[in-house]
């Protein structure tokens, strides 16, 4: 695929992706990254990628992939979050305790939501699902350097913002 083939097909495609993940997500900034990542992908495998549906029908079908894969991780991460706060209220009162978790929670989520799309995309894999960099460069079909970046970028990203905690 050239240069002038991809952009029409980003044009003619790039609404159709958009309002899959949106519809699916429900937020217009998510939709957005994870439509551009989508089509960055989609440049950058140009060459090795092997469609046997048209490309319209491959990009709706990534679409609601990508829309999946977000909403489950998303999903993950908050179930692992109330289940570390159910085992700590379970093992001694912890009222206190419980507030000042909310607020750290709230706290990172806020600056989760802060993150691109594909740098909290590569946290979520690594920290929540507990993958390693091989795992998700091949998952993500990005370099392990790409990985290591993201992974760097996002914990210093928390790193500064949440010093007050420490």
């Amino acid at each position: 695929m050239d240069a002038y083939s991809f952009e029409q097909v980003y044009r003619n495609c790039w609404k159709n992706v958009f309002g899959i993940i949106f519809h699916y997500t429900q937020d217009e900034e998510i939709a957005e990254e994870i439509s551009q990542d989508l089509f960055a992908s989609l440049w950058e495998r140009r060459k090795k990628l092997v469609i046997k549906t048209t490309v319209e029908q491959y990009l709706n079908r990534a679409a609601k992939l990508e829309a999946f894969d977000y909403l489950r991780s998303s999903n993950s991460r908050r179930e692992h979050i109330n289940c570390a706060l159910q085992n700590l209220c379970d093992a001694h009162n912890c009222t206190e305790e419980q507030v000042l978790f909310n607020e750290l929670n709230g706290n990172l989520n806020q600056l989760l939501e802060e993150l691109p799309c594909r740098c909290r995309e590569v946290y979520g894999l690594s920290q929540e699902q507990g993958m390693n960099n091989k795992a998700i460069a091949s998952r993500l079909m990005i370099s392990e350097k790409t990985v290591e970046y993201h992974l760097y970028k996002a914990m210093s990203f928390l790193r500064i913002n949440l010093q007050e905690y420490r």
